[in-house]
């Protein structure tokens, strides 16, 4: 395999997993365990997924994140949204 393929392919991984670690947080009131537990887990997660978001967003490249980056900022996503 293409090295840059792989370094690709593991940053969208990353990323993907920084979202489950945030989404967990949200779903760690619900769960049953003791309330120390969850108070450390809550600063443990955030610290976890902001390092897998970013080691992601440097593996898979200034370019592509940019290119992101921008698309988010101009509303593309939304325009196309309301024409279907």
């Amino acid at each position: 395999m293409d090295k840059e393929k792989w370094k690709f392919k593991l940053g969208i991984i990353l990323i993907s997993i920084s979202v489950m670690f945030f989404l967990i947080i949200f779903a760690l009131p619900f769960l049953s365990m003791d309330t120390k537990v969850k108070i450390a887990l809550t600063p443990i997660l955030i610290v976890v997924g902001e390092v897998s978001f970013w080691a992601g967003t440097i593996l898979i490249g200034k370019d592509v994140y940019l290119k992101f980056k921008e698309k988010l900022k101009s509303g593309e996503w939304l325009e196309k949204k309301k024409q279907e």
